[in-house]
């Protein structure tokens, strides 16, 4: 890739379209921004050094119906005053390839069995095909690449995966993927980097947000984490539940009589912190509030995560590290503070003074020297590991893209 050229990263949902600009070979992102609210009154936002230099007139988004629709404006404002055929690829973080284990150069073969799995993520797969399938409407020449959310928990033993429900289902499809992958990842790459006793040894990694998992690491490769078929399943959300006795599933439909839709919406929009609490499902807000309701929110997310944590330190014999990364791992300091106190019969110390201090934006190593456990935080950063595959993938073509042939 020559040093005008770019990388566009697309990160596409039901109701939002985020994206990331890099640009040659260089792994610092130039540009970021999303379009939210899609099919209502949508927004329009975005940042960096490429737009501060081009200064462009924003996008009227005002129209977008459809992540597709929101992908042909973006697409449509970019190359207005982007050079000319610079724009080399679009790499697209796809939520679920289910054995898949590296990215791959979508071709309609490829793109076809992402289709087939749409059934394992009915909520998120079918958004990021049709953004796919926009970009290659519009732009056929434009490679595009496919980053999996679940391949790196393509190493998790098969025993792991595995629901104890009649096997003709597991012979589905219906199994423990595990997601956030592409944000371990490169957590696990920066691991590597700050604390390689760490990655070669026995690490939890807590990507606490909106959406909150834990992976389990042992010699810098997933074991086990705490997302299952879907993003449902684990530690308490923001407006997910996390683990839920099936029975609460059965008691809504036959006392309640709610029907499929009405306790999807609910799984994935009522409840968390937000359904806890009554309040919000933003952990800043509830850290700052004086409501009981919100403590107890903040309580119920720590403890899960605390017990989960526990799990996976079983599963590996041991820690050597725990790495808070995500909004809320990242900036949440009574949330780190609470999560290690209760796991000090480790001997797992955190420096005060250092907690406190964590500004979000580098590796910090936040355990006393005495610790026996690291204590890291640790930003993530999945549109520049995104970037990074996408440009590997171009390198192993050499360049060439035969995009309407298998």
């Amino acid at each position: 890739m020559g040093n005008d050229s770019y990388i566009l990263v697309m990160n596409g949902g039901s109701s939002s379209l985020k994206f990331a600009m890099f640009k040659g070979d260089d792994n610092d992102c130039v540009g970021r921004g999303s379009i939210t609210e899609i099919g209502k009154k949508a927004k329009f936002s975005c940042k960096g050094k490429l737009f501060d230099e081009k200064s462009p007139a924003l996008p009227d988004v005002n129209l977008c119906a459809s992540p597709g629709g929101a992908a042909q404006t973006l697409l449509e404002w970019l190359t207005s005053f982007l050079p000319k055929d610079s724009l080399r690829a679009v790499g697209h973080r796809v939520l679920n390839g289910r054995d898949i284990k590296t990215s791959q150069l979508i071709r309609p073969h490829l793109l076809a069995y992402l289709k087939s799995l749409i059934p394992l993520a009915p909520l998120h797969q079918p958004f990021n095909i049709e953004v796919i399938d926009k970009i290659f409407a519009m732009m056929p020449d434009v490679p595009q690449v496919a980053c999996f959310d679940t391949a790196f928990h393509t190493t998790i033993p098969m025993s792991h995966r595995r629901y104890a429900i009649p096997r003709m289902w597991e012979e589905k499809g219906v199994l423990r993927y595990g997601f956030h992958g592409l944000s371990y990842e490169y957590i696990a790459g920066k691991l590597k980097e700050v604390s390689p006793r760490a990655y070669k040894g026995r690490t939890v990694i807590a990507h606490l947000g909106n959406g909150s998992s834990l992976c389990a690491l042992e010699g810098g490769k997933s074991v086990d984490t705490t997302m299952g078929l879907t993003v449902l399943e684990g530690l308490v959300m923001g407006t997910r539940p996390g683990n839920l006795d099936a029975g609460v599933l059965l008691y809504f439909m036959r006392e309640a009589k709610l029907n499929e839709s009405q306790i999807e919406r609910m799984l994935y929009h009522d409840c968390g912190l937000l359904g806890v609490s009554g309040i919000s499902s933003n952990m800043a807000e509830l850290l700052a509030s004086q409501e009981q309701s919100a403590r107890e929110a903040v309580d119920l997310f720590c403890l899960r995560a605390i017990r989960e944590i526990g799990a996976f330190i079983g599963v590996l014999n041991g820690i050597d590290a725990l790495v808070f990364a995500g909004g809320i791992g990242e900036h949440a300091v009574p949330v780190r503070e609470q999560i290690c106190a209760s796991l000090s019969w480790l001997g797992l110390a955190l420096d005060d003074h250092k907690n406190a201090a964590v500004d979000g934006n580098k590796e910090v190593l936040i355990s006393t020297p005495q610790s026996p456990v690291e204590v890291w935080v640790i930003p993530t950063n999945e549109e520049a590991n995104i970037a990074n595959h996408t440009r590997e993938v171009m390198e192993e073509h050499h360049g060439t893209w035969p995009i309407t042939h298998d």
